[in-house]
């Protein structure tokens, strides 16, 4: 039998594009796909922290010796007083912490949270004041320390600011007066309360402040306030940056 015989057609090369062709503009358009525009600026994704509708006072001290800084940005309304602030600590017991103070419309403190952190140790602190008097830690248990509950105020002891809140809410730094108060005591970098008795004295008011006596467990020494009771300056040991 014969076989027919099949024609086969030769199929076409593919045409190859000249690499040495410039390449238009449209193949640059389906090639890299357009980059979409942000739909808003980066700046937008800070979260902003504060709302107070309040004036914010911003201060910062330095030890005599450099060793020592705080800052704190303070936040007043009818409603009281909030304070935020940090402090560092160079030398033999380096440390670094934090603390936010609550204050309400009398100048009482009703709530302190602290974080300090060390080479050695990392702490926290929270305590609130109740409306009817006791002191209560972050697990809402009274400490057991009845003195405690006599105090309106915290000392902090590593903290220019904290002297700011018995006066002011005495109103020390308006008028001429002697007080003795007990105040919630504060160690750094320990974290450690206790309540201890501190004598405030007016010595001098002026238009633009006041100077006061201070004697409490770490001595007896002056200090002046600005016209609000911010403390300016304690000589010899720390004195606000300007």
């Amino acid at each position: 039998m014969r076989l027919k015989r099949l024609r086969v057609t030769p199929r076409a090369r593919p045409r190859q594009r000249d690499c040495t062709a410039p390449i238009g503009a449209h193949h640059l358009r389906r090639s890299v796909p357009a980059v979409p525009a942000p739909p808003h600026p980066v700046t937008s994704t800070v979260r902003i922290v504060s709302v107070d509708p309040g004036p914010a006072r911003f201060f910062a001290w330095s030890s005599d010796d450099g060793r020592r800084l705080e800052t704190v940005r303070v936040v007043m309304t009818e409603r009281g007083l909030r304070a935020s602030g940090y402090l560092v600590r160079v030398g033999k017991q380096s440390y670094g912490a934090s603390y936010s103070v609550l204050c309400d419309a009398a100048g009482r403190t009703r709530r302190v949270t602290l974080h300090s952190d060390s080479a050695v140790t990392e702490r926290g602190l929270s305590l609130t004041r109740t409306p009817g008097g006791p002191w209560l830690d972050g697990a809402g248990k009274s400490p057991t320390m009845p003195d405690l509950d006599l105090a309106f105020d915290v000392d902090l002891t590593a903290s220019v600011f904290s002297n700011s809140l018995a006066i002011r809410r005495l109103g020390l730094h308006q008028r001429y007066g002697q007080e003795s108060v007990v105040l919630a005591e504060v160690d750094f970098p320990d974290l450690t309360v206790e309540p201890v008795v501190h004598h405030y004295r007016t010595l001098d008011v002026t238009e633009h402040g006041a100077r006061l006596q201070h004697h409490g467990p770490s001595g007896r020494h002056d200090l002046t306030v600005d016209s609000e009771g911010f403390v300016l300056d304690l000589p010899h040991l720390s004195y606000r940056l300007r």
